[in-house]
C-alpha cells in the first residue's frame, strides 16, 4: 500500500503515542497526520473532530477524510463537533477517537469549553491534540494539557505547586497574580513526553516570506478619545471601551488611503486581516473592480481550491476572530494586517493562512502601525509572543477615571 505521507509527516505519526499532542507549524499538514494516527491506533471506534466552527465549515477535514478513505480504500466512520458546541455535547462522545484541531482554543482549564475538553478526552478511547502554537504565551499555557496527560489535577493544584505570585496594583485594588513559574526544567521536560513540535522551515521547501511596516500618524479623533474618554456621542468611560475606541481610531483615513493605492497597483491576491465591523464597511468600499471573498462572523465565502490557479486580482477580508485559524489561503501572496489582533495566538495562526505547504509565490506582509498609539504596544507585544494586556495598557499608560 502506497503511504500518503512524506518522510517528516511519518516519522512524527511513527513517534506520536495514543495519546498525544502534534505541535506542528501551520502549513505542514497537520490533518493528514492526525488522521493516519488515528487509523494506526484506533480498535474499531469513530473518529470525532473537534474544530473551529470555521475550519469545519472550509471543508478540508471532510476532504482529507474523503481522500485517504478513498486511495486506502479504509472506510472511515466520522463526526466533526465545533468548539462552540463541545459543553453541549460532548457526553455524546464516549468512547470516540477524539482529535482536538486547534486545540489552544482549549488551553484555558477553567473555561466552560476548557472543562468539557478534559471531559471528553476522559471518555474518549483515545484523544490527539494538534496546533501549531499549542502554548503561545508561556507556561501557563500548558496547564489544561497537563491535566488531560495526567501530570496534575487542576489549575488551582498547579499554581500552587509551581507558581510565582506577586502583589499586583490595578488602581485602588490588589490582587495576587502568578507572574512566572519554578522548576520550569521540570514542566518542559513534562511537556516533552506527550509532545512533539517541528517548525515549517526545517521541513518544507517555501518560498521567502517578507515583513514591511507602513507607519502612520495618530488620527485627531484618536487623540481626543485619549485626552477626553469621548467622541461625540460616544463615551469610552471603561478600559475595555477604550481600547477598543483608540484601536478603532487609531488612523482610519490615511490607512485606507494607503490601502486603495496597494489596490491599484497590483492584480495579485490579496489579503487583510481587521478587527471592526466599520473597517470591513469602509475597505469594501475601495475594492473597486477586484474581486471580494470574506470570512466573518456571518459569512465564509473563499474561492474553491479548484479555482485558485485561475484566482486573481481578488481580496479576501478576514475577521482575526472568524478566520485566523483554520481555513487555507494559498492563493494569495499579499498579507495586510490593516489593524493588530490583542492575541498572539491569533496573529501566529493568520501567519500561516497564506505562508503554508502549496505556496507558490513570495509572501509579503504589510503590518500597519500608528505611531505614539496604542498599536505599537500592540505590536510589541506580539513581537515578544505575547497577548496584549489591554486593561494593564490603560491604567498605566494613560490612567483611569
Amino acid at each position: 500500500m502506497k503511504d500518503l505521507l512524506y518522510k517528516f509527516q511519518r516519522e512524527i505519526v511513527d513517534q506520536a503515542k495514543p495519546n498525544h499532542l502534534i505541535a506542528s507549524d501551520v502549513g505542514t499538514g497537520k490533518t493528514m497526520m492526525a488522521i493516519h494516527h488515528y487509523l494506526k491506533h484506533n480498535k474499531g471506534e469513530p473518529l470525532l473532530v473537534v474544530a473551529p466552527p470555521a475550519k469545519i465549515k472550509e471543508g478540508g477535514w471532510d476532504d482529507e477524510i474523503k481522500f485517504i478513505s478513498s486511495e486506502y480504500n479504509i472506510p472511515i466512520a466520522y463526526e466533526t463537533l465545533s468548539y462552540g458546541m463541545i459543553s453541549k455535547k460532548w457526553q455524546e462522545y464516549k468512547g470516540y477517537f477524539v482529535v482536538f484541531d486547534e486545540c489552544h482554543y482549549i488551553k484555558n482549564p477553567t473555561s466552560q469549553r476548557g472543562k468539557s475538553a478534559n471531559q471528553l478526552t476522559k471518555a474518549a478511547t483515545h484523544f490527539l491534540l494538534l496546533s501549531g502554537t499549542p502554548a503561545s504565551n508561556n507556561i501557563g499555557d500548558m496547564i489544561n494539557y497537563y491535566i488531560m496527560f495526567g501530570f496534575t489535577k487542576n489549575k488551582t493544584q498547579f499554581n500552587k505547586k509551581f507558581g510565582v505570585w506577586e502583589q499586583k496594583f490595578f488602581g485602588q485594588r490588589t490582587v495576587n497574580q502568578v507572574v512566572d513559574y519554578k522548576e520550569k526544567d521540570k514542566l518542559l521536560g513534562w511537556y516533552k513526553q506527550f509532545a512533539i513540535s517541528i517548525k515549517k522551515d526545517d521541513v518544507l521547501d517555501l518560498p521567502p516570506i517578507v515583513f514591511k511596516t507602513v507607519r502612520f500618524k495618530t488620527s485627531k479623533e484618536y487623540k481626543i478619545i485619549a485626552k477626553d474618554r469621548v467622541l461625540g456621542d460616544v463615551a469610552y468611560d471603561n478600559p475595555s471601551s477604550l481600547t477598543h475606541g483608540l484601536r478603532e481610531h487609531a488612523n482610519l483615513k490615511d490607512k485606507l488611503a494607503y490601502l486603495e493605492m496597494l489596490f491599484e497597483g497590483t492584480d495579485n491576491n490579496i489579503v487583510v486581516f481587521y478587527n471592526y465591523n466599520s473597517e470591513l464597511d469602509a475597505i469594501k468600499g475601495i475594492t473597486k473592480d477586484k474581486t471580494v471573498y470574506e470570512v466573518n462572523g456571518s459569512k465564509q465565502h473563499l474561492p474553491p481550491k479548484s479555482e485558485w490557479a485561475n484566482t486573481k486580482n481578488s481580496v479576501t477580508l478576514v475577521q482575526y476572530m472568524a478566520g485566523a485559524a483554520g481555513i487555507e489561503l494559498q492563493y494569495a501572496n499579499i498579507v495586510v494586517y490593516y489593524t493588530p489582533t490583542f492575541s498572539f495566538q491569533d496573529y501566529a495562526q493568520s501567519l500561516g493562512r497564506t505562508h503554508r505547504n502549496g505556496q507558490k509565490k513570495k509572501v509579503t506582509v504589510f503590518k500597519f502601525l500608528t505611531t505614539d498609539s496604542i498599536e505599537e504596544n500592540v505590536w510589541g507585544a506580539l513581537a515578544n509572543k505575547k497577548d496584549f494586556d489591554k486593561k494593564l495598557y490603560i491604567e498605566t499608560k494613560l490612567g483611569v477615571k
